[in-house]
């Protein structure tokens, strides 16, 4: 037995290839033949990711990889009981309110404003930069009036009676969520707009206040400043997700709860800032470095320091400072843990982009094109209304390839259903088949295969980040 044992090591590590820049699993020729050989087929050849997931089986870790995945998992399960307890209930709730009834009294009153020529007339005239950036303006409208007007009112209750009773920091949660997500989905989906492109405003809002949402408004959503402008940008964009990306998630399971723990831990140093600035100071990317850092200490020293000047209530940054921050950690975690869910490998070994990021169609909760990840990351110029351009133009690859493109399902509810293995569910109702050749049954193997499917082991993944190797990103890097 323990030759036997020895010899499958020796296999497995024959089949790990080591460049000069990184440590990427071999597939053999063969393989990678096997996975496409067929490429406009009407079955999914799933050899490569079988044999692949086999040749991942076997694993001896050492003390020391057991005890950091161990610490890595109760982190992760410390952040996911957090959520559970303290915003499961806001987020689903206010998610279902909205879509049982009360979307019919907010949104034409939405419409209503965003429909008004005067009103886009104002935006285009003292706001925006050019016409078209106009189409945010009732969005952010309402998520001003809505994030201010909550954080003004706890402040003021603060302030008047010394002290947060639990009814009103429930409260808060639930306008921090707003109306189906609203509130919590403009701050984020704005300030991710804003670090793609630092042109939106007007010069005179650019130099009095730089992005608002991602550095000032996103501060109550968990948001370090200047986050997008630097990490999002020029770690997980020019990566598409890859080794070194502070998101990345190809060396754990997919369909794993267990792996899903090390993930949002993951999630957690991107968030607090740590991963992206030792990512940054690896490669020598010393602006984004000092950048970032300048965010770190405005979110982490300078605006706490100011909260508890007026407060002097620890428990008040607790609520409104650190546990958004908590929150998103976990809820940005299942979000990503959808948007880039599957891999595959083409005829050359090369990951096939309509796969390894995913597209809604017709989703209720798409916030200006951003449930087309698929175009967020291979066409990002392409402004929202035209995404369905990009779509006809990856048709034929979408067809070969089977392509991640589901429809009328929200990105949180996917990426639960891919994290509890439901991939029959979705197989019937959210996978388009643009074949039209897969059982609904055969689309649910092919989804949980890309799903489980591992770029690089885990441990060999926290080792590779410890080696030179990762300076190797820098050849991706985007001015």
């Amino acid at each position: 037995k323990r030759r036997r044992h020895k010899a499958l090591q020796q296999s497995q590590r024959r089949r790990v290839l080591v460049c000069a820049d990184h440590l990427v699993p071999e597939l053999d020729a063969a393989i990678v033949k096997a996975s496409v050989a067929a490429a406009p087929m009407c079955k999914p050849d799933m050899s490569a990711e079988r044999i692949a997931t086999d040749l991942q089986a076997v694993r001896t870790p050492t003390l020391g990889q057991d005890l950091t995945r161990g610490m890595n998992r109760m982190i992760g399960l410390l952040l996911a009981l957090n959520f559970a307890v303290c915003w499961a209930i806001p987020i689903v709730g206010m998610g279902q309110i909205f879509h049982l009834g009360l979307k019919r009294v907010f949104i034409p009153p939405y419409r209503w404003l965003d429909e008004s020529p005067t009103f886009r007339a104002l935006a285009i005239r003292y706001i925006y930069s050019k016409p078209q950036f106009a189409d945010f303006a009732a969005s952010q409208g309402w998520a001003l009036v809505s994030i201010w007007g909550s954080f003004a009112g706890i402040l003021c209750w603060q302030l008047i009676y010394g002290s947060l009773p639990l009814w009103l920091c429930f409260a808060y949660y639930c306008s921090w969520v707003g109306c189906g997500g609203r509130a919590m989905g403009a701050a984020y989906s704005f300030a991710h707009k804003e670090g793609h492109n630092p042109l939106i405003y007007q010069r005179w809002i650019r130099r009095s206040f730089g992005n608002v949402f991602e550095n000032w408004v996103g501060c109550l959503f968990g948001n370090v400043p200047y986050n997008f402008t630097t990490s999002h940008m020029h770690l997980h964009h020019a990566l598409d997700g890859g080794k070194g990306d502070s998101f990345y998630m190809w060396d754990v399971d997919r369909t794993s709860a267990w792996d899903f723990l090390l993930f949002v831990t993951r999630i957690f140093s991107h968030m607090v800032g740590y991963s992206s600035l030792q990512r940054f100071w690896q490669v020598g990317y010393q602006k984004q470095f000092y950048l970032l850092l300048k965010g770190c200490a405005m979110y982490w020293v300078a605006f706490p320091a100011l909260l508890y000047a007026i407060t002097r209530s620890p428990f008040f940054l607790f609520v409104v400072w650190l546990q958004p921050l908590l929150a998103m950690t976990t809820f940005l975690s299942i979000v990503n843990w959808g948007f880039h869910a599957f891999i595959h490998y083409d005829e050359d070994g090369k990951q096939v982009p309509c796969v390894n990021s995913l597209a809604i169609l017709d989703g209720e909760d798409d916030y200006f094109g951003e449930d087309d990840h698929m175009a967020h990351h291979y066409s990002p110029q392409t402004w929202y209304t035209k995404t369905h351009e990009f779509q006809a133009r990856m048709h034929e690859q979408i067809v070969k390839y089977h392509g991640s493109v589901f429809k009328k399902v929200s990105i949180v509810e996917l990426g639960a259903l891919v994290l509890f293995n439901q991939f029959e569910r979705i197989a019937e109702l959210y996978f388009v088949d643009h074949s039209g050749k897969l059982s609904t049954q055969e689309a649910a193997d092919m989804l949980r295969a890309r799903a489980k499917l591992k770029e690089i082991e885990y441990d060999d993944y926290l080792a590779w980040l410890r080696t030179d190797a990762v300076r190797s990103i820098r050849e991706f890097k985007t001015d």
